[in-house]
């Protein structure tokens, strides 16, 4: 690995006709599209479709975003392809309508995959045995483009977490089951990063998400792009924008320490539009996040008494989508009632949260990490 590495970012204030050479430009701060995709390659283009949200609520990667690079790789002479496997695959052909993603696929002709039939290859990951969908491990070339967001589980979600939607099916929740903290969990994302990945990472800020992301924030004008070969450095960089401390993104962290990636701000070349120029007033974190700042030695003494756990206002519409969701089974619903929740069983994974079609689902935290942030 390299010691440096070099992130480019465009100021961009909407998806407009403007949009293909706007990221064209992006891309030249780091050599060009010829540095990434040649003639006759396979290229899978890997966005964010977490779930069935419009363009508009800033949930997923933005369909124009996907139709001007399908036309810059298609210019190359390389061959497109469009897949990802997101939280509700039960219903992917309306997630595929309703995000515009499905339209702008068949308008440009090229393939729309479902990495839940597409096959998949078992990977040893972190010491678990990990389907990947096939379309990513045979892909010549692999161009991410995550949504800029928050997460109440991660902090913040961008290019390397993205590559969580390369593993089909229901492994997802049963992965958030198997690594439920924070810190664990990402060291598995990061895990998951050292074995895939991406030749290039581009990130949909123009509107991106804030507060309690990654599905049940509110939408905030970014007005930016960015890209990166190093996916790593890519996220870091735009967690140095947003004035969020990469160490509390667990994967940004380990990755890090790991020298897996380069993270630390000294060590990224900035090209394009100066960050300083970027950086939005206003841009919320998670309501979750001081509990990622406890000292460890701290969480194992008071550990009972730090919990986040969901409960269910009143634009609740009894869908039980959460219920499904749930990694440990912690939910159950009865027909026209809000779903219970057995408190010792949930383990705050807010799986539950980001699967939520009302945003009626609202992380929870103990009286104690309450108070710990009015005193921090």
């Amino acid at each position: 690995m390299t010691n440096t590495a070099t992130v480019s970012f465009i100021k961009c204030e909407s998806y407009t006709s403007d949009l293909q050479s706007a990221i064209e430009e992006l891309i030249d701060g780091i050599g060009g599209i010829s540095n990434f995709v040649e003639s006759g390659q396979s290229v899978l283009l890997k966005p964010n479709m977490l779930t069935t949200r419009t363009p508009e609520q800033a949930t997923t990667t933005h369909p124009e975003i996907i139709r001007a690079v399908i036309r810059i790789v298609k210019a190359q002479g390389a061959t497109v392809s469009v897949g990802d496997s997101p939280a509700n695959i039960t219903k992917i052909a309306e997630l595929w309508d309703t995000t515009g993603i499905k339209q702008v696929c068949n308008e440009e002709n090229v393939p729309l995959l479902n990495f839940e039939n597409a096959g998949s290859e078992t990977l040893s990951i972190y010491g678990v045995q990990v389907g990947i969908a096939k379309p990513v491990l045979d892909a010549d070339v692999i161009i991410n483009l995550p949504k800029v967001k928050t997460h109440v589980l991660t902090t913040y979600t961008g290019a390397v977490k993205n590559l969580y939607g390369t593993i089909p099916g229901f492994q997802k929740t049963m992965l958030h089951k198997m690594f439920p903290k924070p810190n664990i969990f990402g060291e598995f994302i990061a895990a998951l990063y050292d074995e895939i990945c991406p030749q290039l990472s581009i990130a949909d800020g123009i509107i991106g998400m804030d507060g309690d992301g990654p599905s049940g924030g509110r939408p905030f004008k970014l007005n930016f792009m960015a890209a990166s070969a190093d996916s790593a450095a890519l996220d870091a960089s735009i967690c140095h924008l947003l004035k969020i401390d990469v160490n509390a993104v667990g994967y940004l962290k380990t990755i890090g320490n790991e020298q897996m990636g380069i993270i630390a701000k000294n060590n990224i070349n900035i090209v394009g539009t100066p960050i300083e120029e970027l950086t939005p007033i206003g841009f919320d974190v998670p309501s979750t996040l001081r509990a990622r700042m406890i000292p460890g030695w701290i969480v194992k003494l008071i550990d009972p008494f730090l919990w986040i756990r969901p409960s269910f206002d009143d634009k609740c519409v009894f869908c039980g989508k959460c219920v499904k969701a749930c990694p440990v089974n912690a939910l159950t619903i009865k027909k026209g009632e809000k779903p219970i929740l057995e408190p010792q069983s949930c383990i705050g994974c807010c799986c539950c949260h980001e699967i939520c079609p009302e945003h009626a689902i609202i992380m929870e935290q103990s009286p104690l990490l309450k108070f710990s942030g009015k005193i921090s």
